[in-house]
C-alpha cells in the first residue's frame, strides 16, 4: 500500500467551494487563513472582491473623536489603492467632509476610474461634495464607461470654498448627464441629472424639490417632441420618491401625475417624507394600473374610506401605510375596497378597522405596530384577531402597547391558520410564558428585543410548551428598533 501524500485534501478543492467554506468564517479567521500560503491568499482576494465592500470615507465613522485630518485619510486611501492588486466589485466613496481640492481627490479618482476598475465595478455608492465643473464631468464620463455596473447610489452636493456643503445653486444644472448601458438600479440625492439614459434601469430612487431654480420642476413638464426626453424612465418598474416638495406656485399632485404617466410598467411605488392626500392617492390609482406594491409614509386622511381609490389597482399585492394623519378618533376602513390579490399588509401607527378586514380575505401576511398613546384603546384592541382567521404570518411590534400586550396576545388563538409569529419589544420578556396563550398552530416563533434582555431570558423551556410545533424559538437582538425603512418593509 502506497503511503498517503503529504498534500492537504483541501488544496484540491476549487475556488468556488472554498468561497462557500469562507462564508461560514468570521473576518478575522479569514484573514489568518489567507496568510497560510499563496493559493489561499489568492482565493481570499477574489472572495473579498465579490463579498466585501471597499469603503473610502474622509470621516472616521468608527472613531468620531479622531483628530486625523480628512486629507491624511484620503492620502492613505490613495496609497492603498495604488498598491492593491484586488479589484473590488462594490465600492463606497464618500468625500463629503474636509477641506481638500482636486490635488487630493485626483489620486482616488484616477485609480477607481482607471479602465480595469471600471470594467469590474458592479455596485458604486458615491457621496461627493462637488467643487468644480471638472469633477462633475469626470464623474459623469466614468459612470458611462462602467460596462457591468448594476447599482449606483449617488449623493451630490456643492462645496463652498470654506469647505461647507449646501444643496442647490448653479451646480444643480451642471450635473447634466447620467448614462450607462448596464445600470439596473439608480438612487440619486441632492443634485439631479438633467439627462438620464440608462436603458436597463428598472429601479429609480429620487428626492424631488420643485422650484423654478431647480431642474426637478422641468423634468417631464418640459417633455415634448421638440425638446426630447430628459429622463428615459419608460422602462422603470420600481420608483421611490423620498421627498417631494415645492413652492406655493407649483401643483405637486399634477406634477406627480405627469411623472407617473411616463412609467407605464411601474409595479412598485414608495413615497417617503411628504403627505399623500385624497387627491394624490386618486392620481396614483389612476396612473399606475399595473402597481403590485404601494408604500406610503404619510397618508393624510380626511375620509375614513380614503382607501376606496385603491380598488382600481387590481394587481396590488403589498400595501404599507406608516402614519395615517388625521385618524385620532377613527380608523382606516377597507369596507369599500376591492383588492382580490392583496397578500401583505403593513401599518406602523395607522390603525385599520379590523372588522372591515373581512372584506379582503386574501391577506395572509401582516406587520403591525399598534399605538394607544394617540388613539382610543378600543380602536387598537377590539376585534384585533377575530377577522383575521386566514392570516399565516403576523409581526407584532408591542413597544407602544406594553400594558396591553397580554390582551392582544390572548387574541392569537382565534387565528387557526397562523404559522409564523414575530414579537418585537415584548414588555416584561421574562414573564412572556405567563401571558402567551398556547399556540399549537405555530411553526415558527421569532422574538426581537434588546441584547441585555435576551441574555437574561431563561424561560425558554416553559415557552416551548406553549408552541409544541415550533422546532426552535429564535431570539435575536432587535435591529429594527427606531428604524423607519419604508423601502424595505416587505
Amino acid at each position: 500500500m502506497e503511503s498517503s501524500s503529504s498534500e492537504c485534501p483541501i488544496d484540491s478543492l476549487p475556488p468556488e467551494i472554498m468561497h462557500i467554506i469562507f462564508d461560514f468564517l468570521d473576518l478575522e479567521t479569514l484573514k489568518s487563513a489567507s496568510l497560510t500560503y499563496h493559493r489561499w491568499e489568492h482565493i481570499f482576494a477574489k472572495y473579498c472582491t465579490s463579498r466585501f465592500k471597499l469603503c473610502i470615507d474622509t470621516k472616521d465613522r468608527k472613531n468620531p473623536d479622531s483628530t486625523e485630518p480628512p486629507t491624511k485619510r484620503l492620502q492613505r486611501a490613495t496609497k492603498m489603492l495604488q498598491r492593491t492588486q484586488r479589484v473590488y466589485r462594490h465600492v463606497h466613496l464618500s468625500l463629503m467632509y474636509g477641506r481638500f481640492g482636486p490635488k487630493h481627490t485626483n489620486g482616488v479618482f484616477s485609480t477607481i476610474f482607471a479602465p480595469h476598475w471600471l470594467q469590474q465595478l458592479v455596485v458604486l455608492d458615491l457621496n461627493l461634495a462637488l467643487d468644480s465643473e471638472h469633477m462633475v464631468t469626470e464623474v459623469s464620463d466614468a459612470i458611462a464607461k462602467m460596462s457591468y455596473l448594476q447599482e449606483l447610489s449617488a449623493t451630490f452636493c456643492h462645496k463652498r470654498p470654506d469647505g461647507t456643503i449646501f444643496i442647490g445653486g448653479k451646480y444643480f444644472c451642471q450635473f447634466t448627464k447620467l448614462t450607462n448601458p448596464s445600470l439596473h438600479k439608480l438612487k440619486v440625492r441632492c443634485l439631479l441629472p438633467a439627462f438620464i439614459d440608462c436603458p436597463n434601469m428598472r429601479s429609480l430612487d429620487v428626492s424631488l424639490e420643485l422650484d423654478k431654480k431647480s431642474i426637478a420642476d422641468k423634468i417631464y413638464l418640459r417633455h415634448n417632441e421638440q425638446e426630447g426626453t430628459l429622463w428615459r424612465v419608460e422602462q422603470v418598474e420600481e420608483l421611490v420618491i423620498d421627498r417631494l416638495t415645492s413652492d406655493d406656485k407649483l401643483d405637486v399632485t399634477e406634477y406627480l401625475r405627469q411623472f407617473l404617466q411616463h412609467m407605464p410598467h411601474l409595479k412598485s411605488l414608495r413615497l417617503g417624507a411628504f403627505d399623500v392626500p385624497d387627491k394624490m392617492l386618486q392620481v396614483i390609482a389612476d396612473s399606475c394600473p399595473r402597481l403590485e406594491e404601494l408604500a406610503l409614509k404619510y397618508l393624510k386622511v380626511d375620509d375614513p374610506d380614503i382607501l376606496r381609490h385603491l380598488s382600481k389597482l387590481t394587481h396590488l399585492r403589498n400595501l404599507g401605510v406608516w402614519y395615517a394623519l388625521g385618524t385620532h378618533d377613527h380608523s382606516l376602513s377597507f369596507a369599500s375596497v376591492n383588492l382580490p390579490r392583496l397578500e401583505k399588509l403593513y401599518n406602523n401607527e395607522a390603525i385599520f378597522d379590523f372588522q372591515s378586514l373581512a372584506c379582503i380575505p386574501s391577506v395572509k401576511w401582516c406587520k403591525i405596530s399598534p399605538n394607544v398613546r394617540r388613539r382610543p384603546r378600543s380602536l387598537v384592541c377590539d376585534g384585533f384577531a377575530e377577522h383575521w382567521r386566514q392570516l399565516r404570518f403576523l409581526w407584532l411590534n408591542l413597544v407602544y402597547v406594553q400594558d396591553l400586550a397580554n390582551i392582544l396576545l390572548a387574541e392569537l388563538p382565534k387565528m387557526p391558520a397562523l404559522e409564523m409569529l414575530v414579537l418585537e419589544d415584548v414588555f416584561k420578556l421574562p414573564d412572556l410564558h405567563t401571558f402567551l396563550p398556547p399556540l399549537p398552530q405555530l411553526k415558527r416563533l421569532v422574538i426581537y428585543h434588546t441584547k441585555n434582555n435576551l441574555q437574561q431570558y431563561n424561560n425558554t423551556a416553559e415557552l416551548a410548551k406553549l408552541v409544541p410545533n415550533v422546532k426552535r424559538i429564535e431570539m435575536s437582538e432587535n435591529k429594527y428598533r427606531f428604524k423607519y425603512d419604508f423601502v424595505g418593509i416587505f
